[in-house]
């Protein structure tokens, strides 16, 4: 008979500890969801995601709080980040969840920069993993920034909205390494429905907001401090970043990939996410109603989409996708 599993999990990597909050069945197969940020948590998102997706079900579920988010965040950590530490941080925890819940692979999903990681993560030499989702992946981080400052231009004009295009022209043309420009560049694509087309920037941190303060799994003390790691991390994570591009490196994929991409999405342009898929051999599917969120867009397809994938792997994604009369490439 299969019973709950809730609990909170501590992780060493080096550096300050990393938390992780299980919950899902206790037989199901373990399924690691990986956050989008730069510098959000995940764990205050569980209750959320198992709402929308109702994934529990079905898998021991795995929120994490990477490196400098929510519980893992220590204002005492002055090293260096590099995106060869966010990688390394997403293989030992890849390889620790096996060892600790006594499997020998897991699947995975990664949002956004989460996805880009995990493909980094999976390429060469891969940890154990049996699947890999990649939700509206950052490709090339710096063409996702002339697409969102673009979209978010002609919005401003077509709109006539003065404020948006004096705070867009004040920021400059790409790279937007300080967390300033960054976000102000992220603020007016989200207001402008490019990467939730249901929700606004203050919707999104609202929710955010809510979700922390909600959880029962952080003390008052980790909220405040999941608040200030969110600027704190972007300062570092950001500039860590700089010059992703996947496909101008050598990504020799042992993992399966399924790629997850909304038409709207003004974050990772529909194009590069075709070439990504084209490139790694991966099927795609096209969530036609959603920008950079289909999780939250259209969670009822997503569930189904990733449940089709995970569980038959043994055919191509590409004929799953043709039989429900979806567009592959």
């Amino acid at each position: 008979m299969n019973s709950r599993v809730d609990r909170l999990e501590r992780f060493d990597f080096g550096g300050p500890a990393q938390w992780a909050l299980v919950r899902g069945e206790s037989s199901g197969p373990p399924l690691l969801l990986i956050q989008a940020g730069p510098g959000l948590p995940m764990i205050h998102e569980a209750r959320m995601t198992e709402r929308n997706l109702r994934l529990e079900e079905a898998f021991r579920v795995v929120y994490w709080d990477q490196r400098g988010t929510g519980k893992s965040f220590d204002s005492r950590d002055g090293e260096r980040w590099t995106i060869e530490m966010l990688v390394g941080d997403v293989r030992s925890m890849i390889r620790t969840l096996c060892e600790r819940l006594s499997v020998s692979e897991i699947d995975v999903v990664g949002f956004s920069f989460g996805a880009s990681l995990a493909l980094l993560a999976c390429a060469e030499d891969p940890p154990p993993v049996r699947s890999l989702t990649c939700v509206g992946p950052d490709v090339d981080l710096l063409e996702n920034e002339r697409s969102a400052l673009a979209f978010a231009l002609a919005e401003a004009e077509r709109r006539g909205h003065r404020r948006a295009l004096r705070a867009l022209r004040a920021i400059g043309e790409p790279p937007h390494v300080d967390p300033a420009r960054f976000m102000a560049r992220v603020k007016w694509a989200a207001n402008f429905g490019g990467i939730h087309r249901g929700k606004d920037f203050g919707a999104m941190l609202r929710s955010n907001i809510a979700n922390l303060w909600t959880s029962p799994h952080y003390s008052v003390r980790e909220v405040i401090g999941a608040l200030r790691g969110i600027g704190a991390t972007q300062a570092r994570m950001i500039p860590a970043l700089q010059g992703l591009d996947l496909l101008a490196r050598p990504l020799p994929m042992g993992v399966p990939v399924a790629i997850f991409q909304g038409r709207h999405d003004v974050v990772t342009p529909p194009r590069l996410a075709e070439a990504l898929a084209a490139r790694l051999g991966a099927g795609i599917v096209w969530f036609e109603e959603s920008a950079q969120t289909p999780h939250e867009e259209e969670p009822v397809r997503c569930r189904a989409e990733l449940l089709r994938f995970v569980d038959g792997l043994s055919e191509s994604l590409t004929s799953r996708v043709l039989a429900i009369g979806a567009r592959p490439y």
